[in-house]
């Protein structure tokens, strides 16, 4: 693992068992061979449909689920069972921010939880630290004497920031944290995470279907389809010069900030067959599939960007999307 590097994903993979009265006792894959890293200091965006594996691969890196292959946090190897351990370094930001709360303690008990477990500081210095992350959150002290419920949907995802925070941790995985705010809340909370990229000395990754977002946000962006990257370099780079015919269709469904949307025929061709875990997953759908690419494994080729910044994708026949 580099010095610079805060996460190291090798091979990762996961699947969920079928239920146990199910008719179906096939095993479901949800993520096949996935690797990538997150330097230090760095926002990494993981952009892709809902149901791509964005979601799985958070909660195999926070260690919530089994899977197979190697996690490494800030230089500590990612075992289940070693919560306590790596909790200081990794923290996350869900969703849902009122079902991350519990609606029975206050605001100033949520926050200052975290320490207390950790056994940092003395009561006073916990109180210190709590009012530092309300300023920090644009929140006076006041709040720290309120119930979740008491506050709108913003200020209670600016709570589940705080309480990420409150550790310095080294990464943070932001799992959709805006996906159920309004617009102009949500555009407040992007905001405090470029206030975050600018304050902190941690990295974050930053889950998203919206490429837009993403690229807004982030230094480097990968794609994910089909528990799969297939596409994976700088944000610049992936968001005006997109390579995979996945990543330029979700281009396609919306018009880019230099209001130019991406021109081009994204006629679907019928699924034919369930592709094999492993090899092109998006087959069935691209309009100019090759009997190869049913043998092709899903192995991301270095074909653009610089050195320190490589654009991969994992379609050898990118060229002819253009």
């Amino acid at each position: 693992m580099s010095y610079d590097e805060i996460l190291k994903v090798e091979g990762l993979s996961a699947f969920y068992e079928p239920r146990k009265f199910g008719f179906n006792n096939k095993k479901i894959d949800v993520l096949n061979d996935v690797s990538f890293n997150i330097r230090s200091r760095e926002f990494f965006g993981l952009v892709g449909e809902s149901g791509c594996g964005k979601s799985t691969l958070c909660k195999a890196i926070l260690g919530l689920i089994d899977f197979q292959g190697k996690i490494t946090i800030n230089n500590m190897n990612r075992e289940k069972g070693k919560y306590r351990e790596m909790a200081r370094s990794v923290q996350a930001v869900f969703q849902d921010p009122m079902s991350a709360l519990n609606p029975k303690k206050t605001i100033g008990f949520i926050l200052e939880e975290p320490l207390k477990i950790h056994k940092i500081g003395t009561k006073e210095e916990r109180q210190r630290r709590v009012d530092e992350v309300l300023e920090f959150l644009g929140l006076d002290s006041s709040y720290r004497n309120r119930y979740p419920n008491e506050l709108s949907g913003g200020q209670r995802q600016r709570v589940c920031i705080g309480c990420s925070i409150i550790l310095n941790p080294k990464l943070i995985i932001a799992d959709e944290p805006i996906s159920s705010l309004d617009v102009s809340v949500g555009a407040q909370i992007l905001n405090l995470f470029q206030k975050l990229h600018d304050s902190f000395d941690l990295s974050v990754l930053f889950v998203s279907h919206n490429l837009n977002l993403v690229y807004y946000l982030c230094d480097r962006i990968a794609v994910m389809y089909k528990g799969s990257i297939i596409e994976m370099g700088d944000a610049k780079d992936v968001y005006y010069n997109p390579l995979h015919p996945y990543t330029q269709l979700l281009l396609s469904a919306t018009a880019r900030f230099d209001g130019e949307k991406l021109i081009t025929d994204m006629t679907k061709k019928t699924p034919v067959e369930d592709v094999t875990a492993g090899r092109c997953n998006y087959y069935s759908y691209c309009r100019k599939a090759k009997d190869d690419c049913r043998k092709l494994k899903n192995v991301l080729i270095n074909v653009a960007g610089t050195s320190e910044n490589p654009h991969y994708v994992s379609c050898p026949y990118y060229y002819q999307f253009y």
